[in-house]
C-alpha cells in the first residue's frame, strides 16, 4: 500500500496537519523503532529538560498499545506434553 506520509498538507488552500500521515508514521515506528534527533545529535544529554518529553513518552505508549492491539497469536505450543 502506498501512502503520502508528508505530515503538513494543503487542504482547500490551508496548511493542516494530516492525522492519517501521523498514524501511518506511528505504525511504521512499530516496525522500525524510533529515536530522538536531538539526543542522537547530542544537542541534549537526556530528556529531563525537554518540553516535548511528555509527548515523546506518549508516542512510545501509543506505539506499544498499537502493537498489543494488532498482534494476534494464531497458535500456542506446549513443550511439556
Amino acid at each position: 500500500m502506498f501512502f503520502d506520509n508528508q505530515v503538513v498538507k494543503s487542504f482547500e488552500g490551508e496548511e493542516k496537519i494530516d492525522k492519517f500521515a501521523i498514524a501511518a508514521s506511528l505504525m511504521e515506528v512499530s516496525f522500525k523503532g524510533a529515536a530522538c534527533s536531538i539526543l542522537e545529535s547530542r544537542i541534549v544529554n537526556n530528556c529531563e529538560g525537554c518540553n516535548l518529553k511528555f509527548l515523546c513518552m506518549k508516542v512510545d505508549e501509543v506505539v506499544e498499545e498499537y502493537v498489543d492491539k494488532t498482534t494476534v497469536v494464531t497458535e500456542s505450543f506446549n513443550f511439556y506434553g
